[in-house]
């Protein structure tokens, strides 16, 4: 009985520190912070707005931030490239469990469906919640529902390696584009007018970076789905 009282007294205590702990913490942040943090937001509305982009997220994502997704893009290759090359001596003659006949039918109904998803979230990235990280999974998740349903169905590395080379390529051109035009990588160097927000076409260069992103994030995540299953197959 004395150990379940001191392990009980032993929780409460904890509880009650850990309770006043975060309410010392919350009430000198509310207090000290300063007003330009408290406006950042705002300002960054509004610089979002200059770019003539509805989703403030997207600006966030593939503008302000152009740098790290690069880095997050690069890191996603490298992954790849890491699966492909440790499981490369298990890429021969594997074999897949024949598929029913539901699965087989359902997956080429759903195909140009998911595709079609995919390419919307990735085009509409700059107005709504998506872009091209939400899409090119997407676009992966349809190639994976072939690659498990169809037995001789296989992604040609060649025209996976020329997508995500056009899209690299593409990226790198359009950010020394902006720092030729407007002395700032990945500068928003095409004619957005700000009346035009909401429209399709719309933001400037943005939209197009959601677009190339998708493609290298689909390309990629297709192949290490591809490199999975041939693995799990062998084993």
């Amino acid at each position: 009985m004395n150990l379940k009282r001191d392990v009980a007294v032993q929780t409460y205590s904890g509880l009650g520190l850990s309770a006043l702990l975060a309410i010392t913490i919350l009430n000198i942040m509310l207090h000290n912070m300063p007003q330009s943090v408290k406006r950042a937001g705002e300002k960054l509305l509004e610089i979002n707005s200059q770019d003539g982009v509805a989703n403030a997220v997207t600006t966030v994502v593939v503008y302000f931030r152009g740098f790290d997704t690069l880095g997050e893009i690069a890191v996603l290759f490298i992954a790849s490239l890491g699966i492909g090359l440790v499981l490369s001596s298990h890429s021969e003659h594997h074999h897949k469990v024949e598929s029913s006949f539901i699965l087989k039918t359902a997956s080429k109904l759903l195909f140009p469906i998911i595709i079609l998803f995919g390419i919307y979230v990735m085009v509409y990235g700059h107005l709504s919640p998506g872009g091209g990280f939400q899409g090119g999974v997407i676009v992966a998740s349809a190639f994976l529902l072939l690659l498990i349903s169809h037995q001789d169905f296989e992604l040609s590395h060649s025209v996976i390696s020329a997508f995500e080379t056009l899209a690299g390529v593409s990226y790198v051109i359009i950010g020394l584009m902006g720092l030729w035009i407007l002395d700032n990588f990945l500068g928003n160097f095409i004619p957005h007018d700000i009346s035009q927000m909401g429209m399709l076409v719309s933001g400037g260069i943005i939209p197009l970076i959601y677009i190339i992103v998708g493609i290298k994030v689909g390309s990629e995540m297709s192949m290490i789905v591809q490199n999975l299953l041939k693995r799990s197959d062998n084993e």
